[in-house]
């Protein structure tokens, strides 16, 4: 990841960003090497509201912070700390840099699914992980593809997904504009979940 995006141009020079928020000081550092931006700096801009940037800006600024910016998502996710992909392009983003992204946000839900062991995080960390492609459904699919290790915390979310549809309450986790109780209903009665839940059980 770091030597994929080592190269990324930078801004130079104080960025174009939320004077309320940030001070002149904390801009330019923004502006500069990735690498000298505080660990807050880079939780904060990974959250902010992209509002408070300018577009022109977002994506280089984005870029040069992603290795670290991913590595927020293990061992406790935000699923604020993806949003911003969108408006940094991320679709236009040169085929390695975006090849990277994806191949570390598999890696990071594969060790999640594998390792962690209570429904809220992995839910937490699937909601973020939606914004690299602006839905929920193709992440769905990854965790049918993993393995007889990621049976347990699978079946915790499923249980815990199947507990919350029939009172409604998953219809206030949305990705952008996208109503996520459809994606999850189907998957809670896909082929390939009820199969693994079946093997589970045998």
């Amino acid at each position: 990841m770091d030597e994929v995006f080592a190269g990324v141009p930078r801004v130079s020079g104080k960025v174009s960003g939320c004077s309320r928020c940030y001070s002149e000081a904390e801009l330019e550092l923004f502006g500069g090497d990735p690498a000298l931006v505080p660990d807050r700096l880079v939780v904060s801009f990974a959250t902010d509201a992209t509002d408070h940037w300018s577009e022109d800006q977002y994506g280089l600024i984005w870029r040069g912070l992603a290795p670290r910016i991913l590595r927020l998502l293990d061992p406790d996710p935000d699923e604020r700390v993806l949003r911003g992909l969108s408006f940094a392009r991320f679709s236009t983003w040169p085929e390695e840099e975006q090849a990277a992204v994806r191949h570390e946000v598999r890696e990071i839900v594969t060790r999640a699914f594998t390792t962690w062991d209570h429904p809220f995080p992995l839910e937490e960390l699937l909601c973020a992980v939606a914004y690299v492609d602006g839905e929920l459904a193709p992440w769905l699919g990854y965790l049918d593809t993993l393995g007889a290790d990621a049976d347990a915390p699978i079946a915790l979310l499923a249980e815990q997904w199947a507990s919350e549809l029939p009172k409604g309450t998953l219809l206030q986790w949305r990705l952008h504009d996208e109503d996520s109780t459809e994606p999850i209903r189907d998957w809670l009665y896909s082929d390939a979940l009820h199969d693994r839940l079946k093997r589970m059980g045998d």
